[in-house]
């Protein structure tokens, strides 16, 4: 079964519109664009544990190779690759469709196809990268027109926080914790045998989640001093005055971890809500071990990027409304024909939308209803 539907023209042109504005934000900032190949080897994504293998499309020809369901995997080798020699760090941008599919109800997969657009930030020689590329990605948000109402909030982890809630649990149903609190699954946490306050200030974690610097504080009270939430506290004071500049709410949650295998340190998503639609906009992270695994020779091994879904963006903007004339020409006559091909070059010259009607017409009522046709706004008699 496919979930691979006809795009509304509407949609195609606002997608169109949507990566060109996304693409002048990249540029402005520094970054390049790249277009990574539509196929991986089957190996690179189950070798990282990128993503599980029942989600990836494979190609029917060759077991060993597969549509991309990402983009980053393709990115960071890309670096490894042709881009080895190019000064870091590497500023990239890509936009193109991502392939995966999923399990549906009936023991069937379902085949999607995303249109997605995003950056890679690979081999920077700074602590705090987080702090570029989530301000950019409010810039790139900033410069679309959204709807007034989309509340958007930015919903941030680090593995890091989950590491330091695992660590006493080392040789203790770790991977059974973990995945409680990642679920959100209280039910699971109360039948594991762990220690009774130890399984309190777990399902009290599930329920942990607000303004950073708050959350910090509230973590340095259950697990004392650390680097960790230091850092974290510093990188957070600065995120919070860039959200507050853009209108984004800046949220923390400790037990947040995405989906793919692929992220170490910094995750978010970008979440727009405007009441008919709550979607993520974009999400990315940290992908340092990435970029160890896929390119050991990198002086520097680190890279942070996130990717916008063009489609969920797509619900959260205005409908534009051209202020560009559509002009329809027509002649009632064949020997015009010639002249109206000159007189659509004079008006797209002009900056008009102009489109010529081919066969002659000398019928008002049908020039106004082939008008209509092609959502022009007025007749242009060619003569």
């Amino acid at each position: 079964m496919t979930d691979i539907k006809e795009i509304k023209l509407v949609d195609v042109k606002n997608n169109s519109n949507i990566i060109s504005n996304l693409n002048n934000i990249y540029k402005v900032w520094g970054y390049e664009e790249v277009s990574p190949s539509f196929i991986n080897t089957l190996e690179t994504i189950k070798g990282r544990g990128v993503i599980e293998e029942n989600e990836v499309i494979g190609i029917v020809s060759n077991n060993s190779l597969c549509l991309r369901p990402e983009m980053t995997t393709s990115i960071v080798k890309l670096s490894s690759t042709r881009l080895i020699n190019k000064k870091r760090p590497i500023r990239l941008f890509t936009n193109g469709i991502v392939f995966n599919k999923k399990l549906n109800n009936k023991n069937s997969f379902k085949l999607q196809e995303k249109l997605q657009s995003g950056i890679e930030l690979i081999g920077y020689d700074t602590k705090y990268p987080e702090i570029e590329v989530i301000n950019m990605l409010f810039d790139a948000i900033d410069n679309i027109n959204l709807k007034d109402d989309c509340n958007l909030s930015l919903l941030v982890s680090t593995t890091k926080i989950m590491d330091l809630i695992l660590n006493k649990y080392k040789n203790n149903k770790i991977e059974e914790i973990k995945k409680s609190l990642v679920n959100f699954d209280q039910d699971k946490l109360s039948k594991l045998e762990i220690d009774e306050d130890d399984k309190y200030i777990l399902k009290d974690l599930l329920f942990t989640r607000g303004e950073p610097i708050s959350i910090l504080k509230k973590l340095k009270g259950t697990y004392g001093t650390s680097r960790i939430l230091d850092d974290l506290n510093f990188l957070f004071k600065i995120l919070s005055k860039i959200s507050n500049k853009y209108g984004v709410k800046l949220q923390l949650d400790p037990t947040f971890q995405p989906h793919l295998n692929l992220y170490e340190g910094i995750v978010f998503q970008l979440i727009g809500d405007n009441g008919k639609n709550k979607n993520v906009i974009a999400k990315g992270g940290r992908y340092d071990e990435l970029v160890r695994y896929l390119s050991p020779n990198e002086k520097i091994l680190n890279g942070i990027g996130f990717t916008i879904s063009i489609d969920n963006l797509r619900n959260f903007i205005k409908e534009e409304k051209s202020d560009k004339k559509k002009i329809l020409l027509m002649f009632k006559d064949s020997h015009l024909f010639e002249k109206g091909m000159n007189e659509q070059k004079e008006q797209q010259k002009r900056g008009n939308i102009a489109v010529l009607h081919l066969n002659p017409c000398d019928d008002l009522t049908k020039a106004n209803k082939i008008m209509n046709e092609n959502n022009c706004t007025e007749i242009l008699w060619v003569k």
